[in-house]
């Protein structure tokens, strides 16, 4: 029952957060004439310190040559700066630029103003149930990578 669990109701929860996450940014993306994978790439970059070019590729999944093309369409828009790591210049460091950020916080008020008023509907009792959920959920996983890093 357990390992059913894991495969289906997991994998289900997944999958809905991402198709989730595509309706509610997806809008917001084409209004700003970037994709919803560029969008993810600028919020993986604004919530991490000199990220590297490596590192965001893990993050997202993908292999390097991907993320560098889109990193540097990115840069074209004026939205990143790719920057090569003056000890080791294998290593390209990512950082928004004034206009990346700019575009991230009117997309956040943007998101924001649209379900603002939805989530004043929700209660704090619901709202507690679904940070355990999620923290239950961030355990779980968080095992997985220990016991992974074991094998």
């Amino acid at each position: 029952m357990k390992i059913d669990f894991l495969k289906k109701e997991i994998w289900d929860l997944m999958r809905t957060i991402q198709v989730s996450k595509d309706t509610v940014t997806c809008p917001v993306a084409k209004d700003y004439c970037i994709t919803p994978l560029q969008l993810r790439i600028l919020m993986e970059i604004k919530l991490s310190e000199d990220l590297s070019l490596n590192r965001l590729a893990k993050v997202m999944d993908m292999n390097n040559g991907n993320v560098s093309t889109i990193c540097k369409k990115l840069e074209q828009q004026g939205y990143l700066t790719r920057e090569r790591r003056a000890d080791d210049e294998r290593f390209i460091t990512l950082k928004l630029t004034p206009n990346g950020q700019a575009i991230l916080q009117k997309m956040e008020q943007d998101i924001e103003s649209k379900y603002c008023s939805l989530m004043e509907g929700v209660s704090e009792e619901r709202l507690e149930k679904i940070s355990a959920g999620i923290k239950e959920l961030q355990l779980l996983i968080e095992e997985m990578n220990e016991q992974q890093r074991e094998d």
